[in-house]
């Protein structure tokens, strides 16, 4: 991973996301945008008032932009390029992040137990289904830590592509000691399909690089039985794969995989296999 691009709202969420992304580019070496995308007000009520022009707007947020921009660069050393533009901002992440050639799309967000904030935090989910690139969604409370170990969900249903592989890699580069725990959580008394079965054995010589462990966790939904496990097995990064035939895309279409990324107190970082 050599390029991140990273949203923001200047909220507190997104900017200790972008705090983290910052310190993760700089331990694996990457470059770094920072990306605010606004709308334009309108009115919503007969009552007159003063409308700000685009031209003040644009500079306004232009300077916000770049002031986080400097408050990370003192903080962390990594220089930081700025991008300011109009429009709906799952489309313009997405689409600036495919223009600039990024790797990886980093987002903020707050946790069930508070507010959703009002411009990341609602298009987090949109972000996730629109990208084509990975994203890594970072909790409010989350603090920088190098990454020893990783858990992976997964239903064993598809093969892993080389370039979420690629990003695995990546993220473990610098800590040889880093571990994948690799989780597949089955309902009680559920057992591997063939196909299942046959997805284990083809990730198998995928992750002979990387120190890696197989766990089955018994519980009633994917959810509940990912947090049971990472309660044992502290992670740093919990990772999925968005994939069309995954059950993580049929959780996807309805409101399970949203209430994941809100309920989940470490990153999620959300490799995309979707092509």
């Amino acid at each position: 991973m050599k390029s991140f691009l990273v949203a923001t709202d200047f909220s507190v969420s997104s900017k200790a996301a972008a705090l983290y992304a910052a310190n993760l580019a700089k331990a694996i070496g990457a470059e770094l945008t920072l990306l605010h995308a606004y709308l334009l007000p309108t009115p919503v009520s007969e009552v007159p008032y003063v409308m700000v022009s685009v031209e003040e707007l644009q500079k306004d947020n232009e300077k916000m932009t770049r002031e986080l921009a400097d408050s990370l660069h003192e903080q962390t050393g990594v220089s930081i390029k700025t991008m300011v533009n109009i429009g709906l901002p799952a489309d313009e992440v997405t689409f600036q992040a495919k223009e600039i050639g990024a790797d990886i799309i980093v987002v903020g967000m707050r946790g069930e137990s508070g507010a959703i904030d009002k411009l990341i935090g609602s298009t987090t989910a949109a972000i996730i289904r629109k990208s084509h690139i990975p994203v890594l969604v970072i909790p409010e409370k989350t603090v920088f830590a190098p990454v020893m170990k990783l858990t992976y969900a997964t239903d064993f249903s598809y093969t892993m592509s080389a370039r979420c592989l690629a990003t695995l890699q990546a993220l473990m580069h610098d800590s040889p000691e880093a571990t994948i725990n690799v989780v597949n959580i089955q309902r009680p008394g559920e057992i591997l399909s063939v196909e299942q079965i046959a997805g284990k054995v083809r990730l198998e010589p995928m992750m002979e690089e990387m120190k890696h462990e197989y766990f089955t966790v018994e519980d009633t939904t994917v959810e509940s039985g990912i947090e049971q496990f990472l309660r044992k097995n502290p992670s740093q990064v919990l990772v999925m794969v968005a994939h069309k035939h995954s059950w993580w895309e049929r959780l996807f279409s309805g409101s399970h995989t949203r209430e994941m990324a809100y309920r989940s107190d470490i990153p999620l970082l959300v490799l995309q296999d979707k092509d």
